[in-house]
């Protein structure tokens, strides 16, 4: 996509959201307010002899309001840094104040009941059975379009987007991503429902960029990226209810291939969620086990999971967790991971966090 054509998409965006302005004498009393808080125990440990134990925080407030009956602004504040893969302060410097950033703030229009648009920093609209390729934080900028069908028993879906990569205030071309994914759900059997998606994405004008909160894993990540990425990815989960004396007994998995590349470009994830379908309430619980595989430059190196060895790629391992209900709004979880490269010097690292989480 070049400038001009990106122009175009935002003219044409912006005359669909012409109606989005929001009066500044609104009551708080409009907007529906949510939120929660985390107060994390983490230690961390690598072969190498590296090791680190930190208190960290999170707290997360996010709202919304309809300005008219098709237009939604949703917003959402939270602690953290620049880094788009973690919301977490660490507690340190003799009692500092950390910031509270701007974690989202975009603008839906539904054009009917089954396609909508919207643009912005906006929470991710893309249907994802693990955090394999997207850490969960990651709230891409840019516009989306999703649309939505039934036919019979099938459930039908379809994100298209683009997202703003970097902005390099020059006449050269900006860095940016392409995202088509169909995904389709349906009932196998009165108490089983699975659902998957084959995902497509393109990258333009990566070629001899470097991209920021890079986890430095790619080929060039440092000194000039020597390609663009074009992945494809399948996503599939089964969602079995009521077996083996469990509510929720939930498989998934993911797999890519970034053909742009030729050696190291595949990438997967196998797992398994069981428990109780939702963790609210005391006695109610979750628990899940995973493996991952990624290679060096089967996706990019800016956006896997955070806690898995800090995002890179060129890593597989394990990651095990349990969350616990002591009420409505709070649990507690376990969460251990243990992962080490996968070309190279080995240096395993494994990770352990205890977590009280509140909603707010």
């Amino acid at each position: 996509m070049n400038n001009k054509l990106t122009i175009k998409m935002v003219v044409a965006l912006a005359a669909i959201f012409s109606t989005a302005s929001v009066n500044a004498a609104t009551s708080v009393d409009d907007f529906n307010l949510k939120g929660d808080y985390r107060l994390r125990y983490q230690l961390e440990d690598k072969e190498s002899g590296t090791s680190r134990a930190r208190t960290r925080i999170r707290f997360r407030l996010k709202g919304e309001r309809a300005i008219s009956e098709q237009s939604t602004v949703k917003f959402g504040l939270a602690t953290g840094g620049t880094d788009a893969r973690s919301t977490n302060q660490t507690l340190q410097d003799s009692f500092q104040t950390p910031d509270i950033r701007l974690d989202f703030a975009y603008i839906k229009h539904s054009l009917s009941e089954d396609f909508s648009v919207m643009g912005g920093k906006m929470k991710n609209p893309l249907w994802r059975a693990s955090d394999l390729l997207w850490d969960s934080d990651i709230n891409p900028d840019g516009f989306a379009v999703v649309g939505k069908s039934m036919i019979e028993k099938f459930s039908f879906s379809s994100t298209v987007g683009y997202f703003v990569l970097d902005e390099l205030k020059s006449d050269e071309e900006d860095p940016g991503l392409f995202v088509l994914q169909p995904a389709v759900s349906f009932s196998v059997a009165d108490n089983m429902k699975s659902k998957f998606s084959l995902g497509y994405y393109f990258t333009q004008n990566l070629v001899g960029n470097t991209l920021d909160n890079s986890s430095g894993s790619n080929t060039g990540a440092d000194s000039g990226l020597v390609d663009d990425f074009s992945a494809l990815v399948f996503s599939g989960q089964l969602d079995m209810n009521n077996v083996m004396g469990l509510p929720l007994v939930r498989s998934f998995g993911e797999l890519i291939l970034n053909s742009a590349m030729d050696d190291s470009n595949r990438g997967g994830i196998v797992g398994i969620k069981f428990g109780d379908k939702k963790v609210k309430g005391l006695g109610k619980w979750q628990a899940m086990l995973s493996y991952r595989y990624l290679e060096k430059d089967a996706w990019l190196d800016i956006f896997p999971d955070a806690d898995s060895y800090g995002g890179a790629t060129n890593t597989q391992g394990l990651k095990v967790g349990v969350n616990y209900g002591l009420s409505k709004a709070t649990a507690v979880g376990i969460t251990y991971i243990n992962m080490d490269v996968i070309d190279g010097t080995k240096n395993a690292q494994s990770i352990f966090q205890l977590d009280l989480k509140s909603k707010i």
